[in-house]
C-alpha cells in the first residue's frame, strides 16, 4: 500500500511539474535585463510626458523628477525634484504643478507587466520635463 502511494506521489509532482516550473521567473543575461529595463524605464516616462500640459508661457524650461515605482504602476514614496532643478522649480510654481498633475494623472502606470516588471519590483527614474 505504502508503495503504490508513494508511486502516486511521485507521479503527481511529475505530471504538476511543468505548471510549477511556469511560475518560475525567466533567468535574464544582463543585458537582457539591462533591455528590460530601459523598455520599462521609457514606457513611464511616455506615458508621464503624454499626460503633462505644459502651462503657456514656459516655453524653454526643463525641471527633472526623481521618482520610485513599482512593477504594478504605483508609486513606491513620492517623486522629488532633482538638486540641479531646484533653482529653476523654486522660479515656476505653475510648472511644477503642471508637472504633478501629470504624476497624479498618469498613476497607474499601464503595461509594465507585459514589459517583464514583476508586481512588487522597484523601478528609479528620472524624467526630464523639458518644452
Amino acid at each position: 500500500m505504502f508503495q503504490i502511494l508513494a508511486r502516486l506521489f511521485a507521479l503527481t509532482i511529475l505530471a504538476l511539474s511543468p505548471v510549477l516550473a511556469q511560475d518560475e521567473l525567466p533567468v535574464l543575461t544582463p543585458e537582457e535585463r539591462a533591455a528590460q529595463n530601459l523598455a520599462i524605464a521609457t514606457s513611464v516616462q511616455d506615458q508621464l510626458l503624454a499626460c503633462w500640459v505644459l502651462p503657456p508661457g514656459y516655453e524653454n524650461r526643463s525641471i527633472s523628477v526623481r521618482l520610485a515605482f513599482l512593477g504594478d504602476g504605483s508609486l513606491d514614496g513620492d517623486p522629488y525634484i532633482v538638486p540641479e532643478s531646484l533653482r529653476t522649480a523654486g522660479k515656476y510654481p505653475e510648472l511644477i504643478g503642471s508637472i504633478a498633475a501629470a504624476i497624479d494623472g498618469c498613476l497607474p502606470f499601464q503595461g509594465l507587466e507585459a514589459l517583464g516588471a514583476q508586481a512588487g519590483e522597484r523601478f528609479d527614474i528620472t524624467v526630464h520635463f523639458s518644452s
